[in-house]
């Protein structure tokens, strides 16, 4: 019954701020059937998130840095480029 558990399911907004360790959440991309928005700032490790073409393409990702996003680490080209129409950078 546990292998049947699906991580974070009913999730709709993640914010990872100020985890300056953090280098991953999950270790394969997760079906985020509600999930809408993920913010990340100052995560500098966190380099891939639990995401795939599929799931990353209803999902706004935020972030102040976008250094941070060009180091973004995807699935395959599919997932970032998937994420490119999503991305929106909170600093002017």
């Amino acid at each position: 019954m546990m292998s049947d558990l699906i991580p974070f399911q009913k999730l709709r907004f993640l914010l990872l701020c100020c985890l300056k360790n953090l280098k991953s959440i999950f270790g394969k991309a997760l079906p985020f059937q509600h999930l809408k928005e993920i913010e990340v700032f100052d995560c500098p490790k966190l380099k891939k998130l639990p995401l795939d073409s599929n799931s990353a393409k209803n999902i706004k990702l935020l972030s102040r840095d976008r250094e941070w996003w060009k180091e973004l680490q995807g699935e395959d080209e599919a997932t970032l480029n998937a994420f490119l129409p999503c991305f929106k950078s909170l600093r002017g």
